[in-house]
């Protein structure tokens, strides 16, 4: 009798272990979701799924295809993409996506967009450490690999500055996706270009 009582306590024991277990693994795994640009963006879904739900990322979502880089930002491994809007876009030189568009500018092209892509998941308390760590300024290299010079402002924004000296905004940060973390930028950036593209 004795045995039979201490067999089901223990068959109890392992049973609330396990379900302890489950628990946390659901909670460790949890979909969550978050409103981007008047669309919602889930975090079991890859960073070009997410932008390519979002019409107002449809510029940069379209250089991502012709760059043929879907693939590299739709990997397992973790990155942090670096997402301008449409809007955003609208500050660049007019005529230069149409210029990097072409045929013969293709190399530019995947250059451009690597120059938004940096390897491994940064979150905003990451890039605020880095900059803490460097006396106010932190170094990001994307895949590129190119510079973006990180800083925060008098209203705790963090701006990224390129290598020609433009300047964005992070205007939405931490938004989880299945392989890695996006950030919204207020403005599209020279980024990874060698010299500033001559507009025809």
């Amino acid at each position: 009798m004795c045995n039979l009582v201490f067999m089901r306590f223990k068959l109890l024991g392992v049973l609330l272990v396990f379900i302890s277990l489950q628990s946390a693994w659901a909670q460790t795994n949890a979909i969550t979701s978050k409103s981007v640009e008047g669309s919602v963006m889930v975090s079991n879904k890859s960073v070009y799924d997410n932008l390519k739900s979002v019409p107002n990322f449809s510029v940069f979502v379209g250089l991502i295809e012709q760059a043929g880089l879907k693939s590299t930002i739709t990997a397992t491994k973790p990155i942090t993409v670096l997402a301008p809007t449409n809007k955003a876009f609208e500050g660049l030189p007019a005529g230069m996506l149409d210029t990097l568009r072409k045929p013969e500018n293709k190399a530019a092209l995947v250059s451009y967009v690597k120059g938004y892509i940096l390897q491994g998941k940064l979150t905003s308390a990451d890039v605020s450490r880095l900059i803490n760590a460097g006396n106010g300024q932190a170094k990001l290299t994307t895949i590129t690999p190119s510079t973006l010079y990180a800083k925060v402002n008098t209203n705790r924004n963090i701006i990224l500055t390129d290598a020609f000296g433009l300047q964005t905004i992070i205007s939405r940060y931490d938004i989880m996706v299945g392989n890695g973390v996006l950030h919204t930028l207020t403005a599209a950036l020279s980024v990874s270009l060698p010299i500033p593209l001559t507009v025809k």
